[in-house]
């Protein structure tokens, strides 16, 4: 494997919309082949990139969408999973188990289904970069969203457990932990001066810095940092 990006064949998951977008339209023309991925019903906006059709939270889904970008670029070495959901802001006391289960099932589950079905092919082939997505929610906790944050510091531990197990076998397992950025994730809740107060930068953060961070961590020169959580926050976040 050389130090290039133009060497690599990439999944993006949640490719629709946001970062996963952004990221998608960074990424065409600098890889050797790309295939975009999200729900069957999503509203698809990438231009010139093969799509698939997945839903992190059905295992056969996902293993189907796997084989058919297997097929398309012939490999995989890099695949990031930018699919959430945000969910109600609400007491706990108001959050169903159902909804609980949701945000779970999405963010978390979801995160381990498509990890158990990419990790073993990177491994056999000897390199591989996955990159999910936790939050600042899933480091701090932020009150009213209970099922979020839980579901977010799970990736964390997800991500750090798996980095362990396949770090000898030259695959890196790594996630970012976005503050607020710019996406319809979070376009029913706008920044409050409140919010904003928080960001030592006094912004929002852009799909576009996001990708630009998720280019360094997919390209084989990223090759000693596994486990870690990069910090998208604006300096929110301190750890």
């Amino acid at each position: 494997m050389n130090d290039s990006l133009s060497s690599l064949r990439c999944l993006i998951i949640g490719a629709a919309s946001g970062i996963g977008l952004a990221t998608a339209e960074r990424l065409r023309g600098r890889v050797a082949g790309l295939v975009a991925a999200d729900r069957p019903t999503a509203d698809w906006k990438p231009d010139g990139v093969a799509r698939v059709a997945m839903d992190v939270t059905d295992p056969a889904s996902v293993t189907a969408g796997v084989q058919e970008a297997v097929g398309v670029l012939g490999s995989l070495d890099a695949v990031v999973n930018t699919a959430g959901v945000l969910g109600t802001v609400q007491p706990s006391t108001d959050e169903s188990l159902e909804e609980f289960q949701r945000l779970v099932a999405v963010n978390l589950t979801g995160a381990f289904i498509v990890s158990t079905a990419v990790l073993p092919l990177m491994a056999d082939a000897g390199f591989g970069r996955l990159v999910h997505f936790s939050s600042t929610a899933g480091k701090e906790g932020v009150a009213g969203m209970t099922g979020y944050s839980a579901s977010k510091a799970g990736v964390m531990g997800l991500v750090k457990a798996l980095a362990r197990e396949y770090a000898a076998r030259g695959v890196t397992v790594n996630a970012i932990a976005p503050g607020k950025i710019e996406t319809p994730l979070i376009s029913g809740h706008p920044p409050t001066d409140a919010d904003l107060a928080r960001i030592p930068v006094s912004r929002l953060g852009t799909p576009q810095e996001a990708a630009a961070l998720i280019e360094y961590i997919v390209s084989p020169e990223a090759s000693y940092t596994t486990g870690f959580v990069y910090d998208l926050s604006g300096g929110r976040a301190t750890w």
